[in-house]
């Protein structure tokens, strides 16, 4: 039996001792009178009244000396320490609370407020109640939970135990609340649009599938927030429509992507970009004024300043300026050209607007921005309206920190052009691929009864992660996990890959860095690396066997490669192990906590990390990394 469940066996006895005395530990109420931060915010007249309060809470540490008991109550309002004395609760209530009560179970204390001779402010109580008996002891708030892939299976602890990830939930209402105030005091109407379709549309992305079972019918999880039944909606005469709720994306993880997350979309008629970028500038700056009391950020090592000047940028002057060739009027043969000079990997049988974008994508983390992009391609955006020049879209994409942070067009409303431009993307779909657009004749057609000229704008949750310059992981409550006791399907082939930042690095350190990285392996995922245990001689001499996967070495150029690595791998369908600076200075775990713990995420000097997993998704997250030599 492990300690844990020696601690549970334990609790659990103390459950029944309660029942056996008439006391259910699970009531249905609390006789909560006042919040923790009531009674910190009045504590000098409650202690001058000497008025009775009734606080409830977790007890996050007790400790005891003879007759005296003091324990750290947490109601998610404030904390206060309580203190339970044999000579204010009686004896029986004493000895019962000795016999019962562990840290993390919730009580109510029923007392006064009073200052403690060491001048804390505390409550003295006169009664105690059970109020919810826990089985397993919240971990030690002084270490937490440290593993990576534990804190995000059981983030309810995390966010209990951690300030700033406590913060991130408050912060993350806030932000929403903003944006949605925003689009109410300006008239737009609040709508909510199908989330099952029979045809996804709105962007170019892979879709999730499952069945209808009623109608009998394979239905997708949207990929937008209801783009085209926004659109329309301006066709039905309601003039001005938004929406924030889930989309799902089946296609890659990383530091910036999630495959279910919110996201915010809305359409005006009769208005255009002259009035809707402005508008976008300024909706920025409230919603991060409104929600974190500033417009000045920093990044990802960029420091933003939401309240100065945005700058206008144009897609081919910065193409033709990092590549030499102008996007507008360019050939796959030339694009591909580049990718290869840029040691871009190139995919089978990719098209011209994928081969241009992985070139874009390079440029644009250059951007520090805020900027506002135009001039794109006709053929990268299939629902926008032309530009002057046909050859472009007007479309708005708003740059910050390198990435898209949300994007803004005036609307495509020629039922014509749009038919033509759904047609080819089925093309390319036919062709395999996955995420082209479906061509959606039923909206074609809703577009034939006449959609006025629109602006429309969408932006997911990517933009409060970066505000709170965290992974897209860490800024979700509860991002998506593989659960602990899945299994690879079988017959599936199995890999591990160490990525290594060789850049600075001593050979001694390389090699340290992977033995460290496979030793992680080995520890955490145990025999299910191993066929067998050993091998046997001729004679019977027993020889340990190696491991069956063997561990391919590779190198990337920056610790921010490898973070980006780490983010994608840690939702994806692999193990994953990590080595950074701190770890290799010293082997004193605690040490190690300490300084990670006073380092942002950004300034973390990752060395390597290791992700171990079914071939192909490691291969795929892997394979822009050069092998080690």
């Amino acid at each position: 039996m492990s300690a844990l469940d020696d601690i549970r066996a334990e609790r659990v006895k103390k459950l029944e001792l309660l029942r056996s005395k008439g006391i259910d530990p699970y009531p249905i109420d609390s006789t909560r009178t006042h919040e923790l931060v009531a009674v910190r915010r009045d504590f000098s007249a409650l202690e001058s009244s000497g008025e009775s309060v009734t606080v409830s809470g977790r007890i996050m540490s007790l400790r005891g000396q003879g007759g005296i008991i003091f324990a750290d109550l947490f109601d998610g309002t404030d904390r206060m320490q309580v203190v339970i004395k044999k000579e204010s609760v009686g004896d029986d209530a004493f000895d019962l609370f000795e016999a019962t009560i562990d840290s993390s179970d919730f009580i109510d204390v029923t007392g006064t407020a009073f200052t403690t001779k060491r001048g804390e402010q505390s409550v003295l109580t006169t009664t105690w109640r059970i109020i919810a008996k826990s089985l397993r002891p919240v971990p030690s708030e002084w270490f937490g939970i440290k593993d990576e892939d534990e804190r995000f299976r059981k983030r309810y602890l995390d966010i209990l135990l951690t300030q700033d990830v406590q913060k991130v939930a408050g912060l993350r209402s806030a932000f929403w609340n903003a944006a949605r105030s925003y689009m109410l005091e300006r008239n737009f109407v609040e709508v909510e649009t199908p989330v099952l379709e029979t045809l996804t549309g709105g962007a170019e992305a892979r879709p999730f599938v499952t069945h209808h079972h009623a109608l009998d019918l394979d239905v997708y999880l949207r990929i937008s927030a209801g783009e085209l039944w926004q659109k329309k909606l301006l066709v039905a005469g309601i003039p001005r429509t938004f929406e924030i709720g889930r989309i799902f994306r089946n296609e890659g993880i990383s530091a910036e992507h999630a495959q279910d997350y919110t996201q915010f979309e809305f359409y005006a008629a009769y208005m255009d970009a002259s009035v809707g970028v402005p508008m976008l500038i300024d909706m920025y700056r409230t919603i991060a004024q409104k929600t974190f009391g500033t417009t000045q950020f920093t990044i990802r090592g960029f420091t933003i300043d939401l309240a100065a000047p945005w700058a206008e940028l144009d897609y081919s002057t910065l193409m033709q300026d990092a590549y030499g060739f102008d996007p507008k009027a360019t050939e796959l043969d030339t694009v591909l050209a580049v990718m290869q000079k840029e040691n871009i990997p190139i995919e089978p049988n990719i098209e011209l607007g994928r081969a241009v974008d992985q070139l874009w994508k390079k440029v644009r983390k250059t951007i520090s921005g805020p900027a506002i992009l135009t001039g794109m391609p006709l053929y990268l955006e299939p629902l926008a309206k032309k530009s002057a020049d046909p050859r472009t879209v007007e479309r708005y994409q708003i740059l910050i920190a390198g990435s898209e942070v949300g994007k803004a067009f005036n609307e495509l409303n020629d039922p014509i052009d749009q038919a033509e431009r759904f047609s080819a993307q089925q093309a390319l779909r036919d062709k395999g691929d996955d995420e082209a657009q479906m061509a959606d004749f039923d909206y074609v057609e809703a577009l034939e009864y006449g959609m006025p000229p629109a602006f429309g704008f969408g932006v997911s949750e990517r933009l409060f992660s970066f505000l709170i310059d965290k992974p897209i992981r860490e800024a979700q409550l509860f991002p998506l996990m593989r659960p602990r006791d899945a299994v690879p399907q079988k017959g599936k082939t199995m890999i591990a890959v160490a990525v290594i930042n060789t850049a600075g690095l001593e050979p001694w350190q390389v090699v340290n860095t992977a033995a460290h990285l496979s030793a992680e392996l080995g520890a955490r995922q145990g025999k299910s690396l191993f066929k067998q245990d050993t091998v046997a001689t001729k004679d019977g001499a027993q020889i340990p066997l190696n491991i069956q996967h063997a561990i391919i070495i590779k190198t990337a150029k920056s610790s921010e490669e490898l973070k980006n690595l780490l983010g994608t791998a840690q939702t994806a369908h692999v193990h994953t192990a990590a080595f950074t600076r701190h770890m290799l200075e010293t082997t004193n775990d605690k040490k190690i906590s300490d300084a990670t713990g006073q380092t942002n995420f950004a300034d973390i000097d990752m060395l390597g990390v290791l992700v171990f997993g079914e071939k192909e998704h490691v291969q795929k997250i892997t394979e822009h990394f050069t092998l080690f030599s």
